[in-house]
């Protein structure tokens, strides 16, 4: 039997990652797409895959240099309506679900998301932005700029909005005719056929000043064969996505009624209202966990939301996702309401879910120790599932991994979740160095998914400490919105907690501690060195370094008013204090900074002035900043640009380490 070998940054090229689970009619099959990378292009490519639902040898169905995406079944179950990149533009397109060429369906060219049949399966409707291409050496003729009107009028990792809105389309099957159903300045966000297919549904603030802000969106109705739309919703508050009721007589929707700003400061609960607006029933009052899934990783997504409603005998039911402690869980309710029924749990993270009207359903689901497989079960309560892929048994199998200690660390009175990766091959007596992951967020969390940076690193020989401290989500309300407006307050605490809590094991060398994160994650570690010695090397990344600078120019940025409810000319020194910059001069740890030129969400010019302050109080400092890449580099950058970044920080530790 070979040996076992530790994990390298480059085998991020030979993941595979299945995603967006759709269920046949007939429950027979699941198709899948599945995502890998291909290093010598330096590029993405996403297949359509089928697995028979007994379990059993899956098969391709769509192959090619092209991404292809949101498989969508036919209410006959004969064809799949997918998007796919072929030709350099992204088209809809049709393939017969038993195998055979896909043909396009009509001429829309751009992108598209949330692809649905209706029920009559006549039509499809799809969330669709027009892209218009015009030939380099004309666009190189003309002045090149932009004009922005609008408070919101950019999106991390999407760029500056284009003049073209995302509106629901309708598209004739299988002719391809497409008419635009939705209009105005502003995006949709979502969409559904009601159950008669006669209306469609669709989520947007109707804003254009203020696209961003959440508790702005309310929910529509128009009638599928079009005409003028209807709010159905008017009450301010945050509504994060929807469905319909089987009635086809109301609404469901995850959300809550605070103002502006207050979108992590209420519980999100599941809320049916009638078309006229007139009635609001509270589906899960006692719910205090999000109703929705946001678990950091960078190998399968860790975000799930959605509405499916399905029948169980002759009474219907409501499948949601749930952030459970680290975990992302599939929970139902019944119609009517009432207690919360586990569907599918355990140390997972549920990042893809698709439920028929029967009640069977695929999930997308990762753990601690794999990057995301396909499962198949019934919801009945009863949490059996049949796993249908092991995307990556051929790469686990080959790889020397050790699996995350789990530990409640006490930090006054709370408690903080918190898990430790011991290296490959650990030796008891051995003392090693160890290193702090932060998450950013802060409201997301750490949890049951697979994490490479994490396993690159412990491969180093570094224990691994990561924590869910005070402002994740996963742990309550309370907890998720105890740091509002006071970031570096009580989750520096928990952090200094979960460090001490490192440092106290035996196989730990207090003398050698290393601390990193991106984004809050950034934030913290910037932080963290300001105002402690501890450490004795640092890496900061995205970091969101100065409050005032994110007010000014992130795409975010009417937010921090009400994190410090004044404007910055009103109470700047609170925006300064709160920022890390602000204190950056009291850094004496080497510190490497790493940021994207494209950043959108912590513009990079944080990065900029924190390393100059360095500098200028000679620490030990360097720099590097990605070009082309966002915010979201270490999740969907460009493939060489991610193994870059990871060689990076190991360089940096090993160095000072």
């Amino acid at each position: 039997m070979p040996s076992k070998r530790k994990v390298r940054a480059d085998d991020l090229f030979r993941m595979s990652i299945p995603g967006e689970p759709a269920v046949s009619p007939c429950g027979a099959w699941v198709a899948y797409t599945l995502k890998r990378m291909d290093p010598k292009e330096n590029r993405y490519l996403a297949h359509l895959w089928l697995a028979p639902s007994r379990g059993g040898g899956a098969r391709q169905l769509t192959q090619g240099d092209r991404v292809d995406a949101g498989p969508a079944w036919s209410p006959d179950g004969r064809r799949i309506a997918f998007a796919s990149t072929r030709d350099k533009k992204t088209r809809l397109y049709l393939i017969p679900a038993d195998g055979g060429e896909a043909r396009p369906l009509g001429k829309l060219a751009g992108t598209f998301s949330g692809l649905a049949f209706s029920p009559d399966g006549r039509s499809l409707l799809v969330l669709h932005r027009p892209r218009k291409d015009e030939p380099p050496e004309e666009k190189a003729k003309k002045p090149a700029f932009k004009h922005i009107k609008h408070l919101s009028h950019k999106l991390d990792g999407f760029g500056y909005f284009p003049p073209e809105k995302q509106h629901a389309w309708i598209v004739g099957v299988p002719g391809g005719q497409a008419r635009q159903l939705t209009k105005g300045e502003y995006d949709v966000h979502e969409a559904h056929w009601s159950p008669d297919g006669r209306q469609v549904a669709y989520l947007a603030n109707p804003d254009p000043e203020m696209q961003h802000e959440g508790t702005r969106i309310q929910l529509h109705v128009v009638r599928a064969a079009g005409g003028r739309p209807r709010a159905v919703t008017t009450k301010p508050g945050s509504k994060m996505y929807f469905g319909w009721a089987p009635e086809g007589e109301s609404l469901v929707f995850a959300g809550h009624f605070g103002g502006p700003g207050e979108w992590i400061k209420h519980p999100y609960h599941l809320w049916e209202v009638s078309l006229t607006g007139e009635r609001y029933t509270d589906l899960t009052p006692r719910r205090d966990q999000w109703p929705f899934n946001f678990t950091v990783a960078d190998t399968a997504p860790g975000d799930l939301s959605g509405i499916h409603r399905y029948r169980e005998g002759g009474a219907w039911r409501f499948a949601f996702a749930s952030a459970e402690r680290g975990a992302g869980h599939v929970v139902s309710i019944a119609r009517g309401g009432g207690a919360e029924r586990l569907e599918f749990g355990g140390a997972v993270n549920a990042y893809g879910l698709h439920v028929t009207a029967d009640g069977e359903a695929a999930v997308a689901a990762a753990t601690m120790m794999d990057m995301g497989d396909v499962y198949r079960l019934r919801l009945d309560g009863k949490g059996a599932s049949r796993r249908l892929t092991r995307a990556n048994r051929a790469l686990l199998g080959a790889l020397d991994l050790t699996a995350p200690e789990e530990h409640w660390v006490t930090s006054g009175k709370a408690k903080v979740h918190t898990w430790i990766l011991k290296p490959p091959g650990f030796r008891a007596g051995r003392r090693y160095p160890a290193l702090l992951e932060i998450h950013g967020g802060p409201m997301a969390q750490y949890g049951h998914i697979f994490f490479h940076e994490m396993h690159l690193l412990a491969a180093q020989g570094y224990v691994v400490a990561f924590s869910n401290p005070r402002g994740s989500c996963g742990y309550g309300t309370d907890w998720v919105k105890s740091i509002h407006g006071r970031w570096g307050t009580v989750d520096y605490d928990d952090l200094m907690a979960v460090t001490n809590f490192v440092v106290r094991q035996p196989y730990v060398d207090g003398r050698r501690l290393g601390v990193l994160g991106g984004s809050y994650g950034g934030f913290m570690t910037t932080w963290v060195l300001a105002h402690s010695r501890r450490f004795k090397v640092g890496v900061t990344m995205r970091q969101a370094g100065n409050r005032w600078m994110q007010f000014a120019s992130a795409d975010y940025n009417q937010h921090e008013y009400h994190s410090f409810k004044a404007w910055p000319w009103e109470k700047p020194m609170a925006y300064l204090k709160q920022s890390p910059n602000f204190h950056a001069h009291r850094i004496k740890a080497p510190t490497l900074i790493i940021h994207s030129e494209n950043d959108l969400r912590c513009p990079i010019a944080q990065a900029d002035e924190l390393f100059t302050i360095l500098k200028v109080n000679g620490v030990e400092t360097e720099y590097i900043r990605f070009e082309g890449e966002s915010h979201g580099l270490s999740r969907g950058g460009r493939p060489r640009n991610r193994v870059e970044r990871l060689e990076r920080i190991l360089d940096w530790f090993k160095r000072h380490l």
